[in-house]
């Protein structure tokens, strides 16, 4: 088969007290998008955050560092070994969403996880942090993953990674057709942002990008909550073998929890590529590129 269904969550942002909350909250979901005929259901960036909700004492804006630190990076291999039963029981891949990890050197990572049927986890960790990140202390990971989901060569940029088309073409001349872009923003522009990104990633790239938000608020961190806002989609090339004018394939009307179901296919895809209405990655021209790299980095008057 060349098709995969995909199930793109708008996953709700709610106060979890529990793994075993959280857990149930994601089967729920699961359990629907493997009824409903998909291959693989994309969770949203730092999927559990709701967990905030279990830590001790009381979460307030001074504390959220601790927290993150501490307490949520503590639940995270419980967290993915849940999504891994998971994805056994219901012969799906799932794209756990990211989550607060410590990695083996110490550092504090925003990392992806990814769970094959068999129960097998890759991840991938954010490249580019925001401010917000940096004030944590987050570290920034420096590597791709590149993998496959159904018949596609897929990959994972992380929100603000889809920004930057460095990572997308890197990715695509690794053979990538398939970019899933698991995000939280908390205000309109960060939306914008986002959905901006992943229509030039996939309209330069002829590939597709599928993203998913957190949506809603926990209540936390008690003195300023945050609010998590955005619509699943997914874009698509923009042109005649699509036909989609605005790039967008399917998009979602989520605000809380919900999936948006959508099929890419990949030979549709191969055609785009095939057959380009605009110049396409076919009629690029990397020589010229070279040489446009090489009188950056050559002497200046």
């Amino acid at each position: 088969m060349s098709s995969l269904t995909l199930a793109l969550t708008a996953f709700e942002l709610r106060a979890e007290r529990t793994v075993a909350d959280y857990l149930e909250h994601t089967d729920t979901l699961t359990a629907q998008a493997a009824v409903q005929g998909a291959g693989v259901i994309v969770f949203p960036e730092l999927a559990s955050t709701g967990l905030l909700a279990s830590a001790p004492g009381m979460v307030t804006s001074a504390a959220i560092s601790r927290a993150y630190w501490e307490h949520l990076t503590s639940l995270t291999d419980e967290i993915v070994a849940g999504h891994a039963e998971q994805a056994r029981r219901h012969g799906i891949t799932v794209l756990a969403g990211s989550h607060n990890h410590l990695a083996s050197d110490g550092t504090l990572r925003n990392t992806a996880f990814l769970v094959h049927p068999d129960g097998s986890v890759e991840t991938q960790d954010k490249i580019h942090l925001t401010p917000q990140e940096h004030q944590l202390g987050t570290t920034g990971g420096d590597s791709l993953l590149v993998t496959k989901v159904g018949p596609f060569t897929a990959a994972i940029l992380i929100c603000a990674d889809v920004q930057f088309p460095e990572l997308a073409r890197h990715l695509v001349e690794r053979g990538v057709e398939l970019i899933f872009c698991p995000s939280l923003t908390w205000n309109r522009r960060g939306i914008h942002r986002v959905r901006t990104g992943a229509l030039a990633r996939a309209m330069e790239n002829q590939l597709y990008v599928a993203m998913s938000p957190l949506v809603g608020s926990s209540g936390l961190p008690t003195d300023a909550p945050m609010h998590a806002v955005g619509t699943p989609f997914v874009a698509a090339p923009v042109d005649k073998t699509f036909g989609y004018n605005d790039g967008i394939l399917a998009a979602g009307d989520l605000s809380t929890d919900g999936l948006l179901l959508a099929t890419v296919d990949r030979q549709q895809l191969l055609a785009s590529r095939a057959r380009p209405e605009v110049p396409g990655l076919a009629l690029r021209r990397p020589e010229l590129y070279g040489r446009l790299a090489a009188s950056v980095d050559g002497p200046r008057s």
